[in-house]
């Protein structure tokens, strides 16, 4: 059962679930369901797989968190990883910012019938170009997890990262030597972490990244 698997993969990531959290993970399933037969928002729809692969994958950035007070999700698409980790860290502000329209609306809606009061969701294609204008402030932690790293996210990373900030991201096949050749083009970044996650998520072997902003 769906369930069971969400539970036992959260407890390995030494997250004990509430009744409460678990209630919500269902409605954001059923939702992400029911809205996917009309917005196609993902290919993953069955239970036992959209959990492992969406719910427990966004879950893998619990451990790099830190109790961050404001995080950044870049490319939030239908919610990943920002609305997972919105259920279980209620005290943690969560900023979801997403190019398509219909994830935005789905975004939105799906907060609010999770009883979300740490969310923001803004429809936005963010980029270097209009980062600063867009946010006055910087944040401590940015997490992305669909996009491309080094194009789009480094670039925003190296706008919007608060002093000794870091972005988090997870990766099926990283290239470690390939990203800082790149990061040397951002003399302010530098990849402090390369590691296996706790559970395999979307891919059998998946690792998180830290790359870290100097102060």
């Amino acid at each position: 059962m769906w369930r069971d698997n969400l539970i036992a993969g959260a407890r390995l990531l030494g997250l004990e679930l509430t009744i409460r959290q678990v209630e919500q993970f269902t409605v954001y399933l059923n939702e992400l369901k029911r809205w996917n037969k009309t917005y196609n928002l993902t290919t993953v729809t069955e239970s036992f797989a959209v959990t492992s692969k969406h719910f427990l994958d966004s879950l893998n950035y619990l451990v790099a968190l830190n109790g961050a007070e404001e995080v950044l999700d870049l490319g939030s698409g239908p919610g990943f990883p920002g609305l997972p980790l919105a259920i279980v860290l209620p005290q943690t502000k969560f900023v979801l910012v997403d190019a398509r329209r219909k994830k935005t609306i789905f975004l939105a809606f799906a907060s609010q019938q999770l009883g979300l009061k740490n969310v923001e969701i803004i429809h936005l294609h963010l980029s270097q170009g209009n980062a600063k204008t867009v946010f006055e402030r910087c944040f401590p932690v940015i997490i992305t997890r669909a996009v491309s790293i080094l194009r789009d996210v480094v670039p925003v990373a190296s706008s919007l990262l608060a002093p000794h900030g870091c972005l988090l991201f997870t990766d099926a096949h990283p290239d470690r030597h390939e990203i800082e050749r790149e990061l040397g083009k951002w003399p302010d970044l530098f990849l402090e972490k390369l590691e296996k996650t706790g559970l395999s998520g979307r891919a059998p072997e998946l690792y998180i990244g830290t790359i870290r902003k100097k102060g």
